[in-house]
């Protein structure tokens, strides 16, 4: 079972706790460096731009989400290699 961590952040001057698991966590991250973003920008971000019946975890997943399958939408069309989605499936185990 994938591992949840607990970190307090802080978003628009408050302290608060988000609890994700690892990859959540690396996702985020990695996002973070490919748009030159800092964590903290990226939540607020998302906290000042979610739908208010939404906790700021699940927008952050949601928005995770979102910005993969935005990147991947022009190799959608074609098909995925071979034990491509077992793959990911493994992952999320880790």
């Amino acid at each position: 079972m994938t591992k949840l961590i607990n970190k307090v952040i802080m978003v628009n001057k408050r302290r608060t706790s988000m609890r994700l698991c690892c990859k959540e966590w690396a996702a985020l991250e990695k996002i973070c460096n490919r748009e030159n973003i800092s964590k903290n920008k990226l939540l607020e971000a998302i906290e000042n731009n979610k739908n208010p019946k939404l906790g700021l975890t699940s927008a952050a997943r949601l928005f995770t989400t979102l910005y993969y399958q935005e990147a991947a939408a022009p190799i959608m069309s074609e098909p995925a290699p071979r034990n491509h989605f077992i793959n990911i499936i493994k992952e999320i185990a880790d």
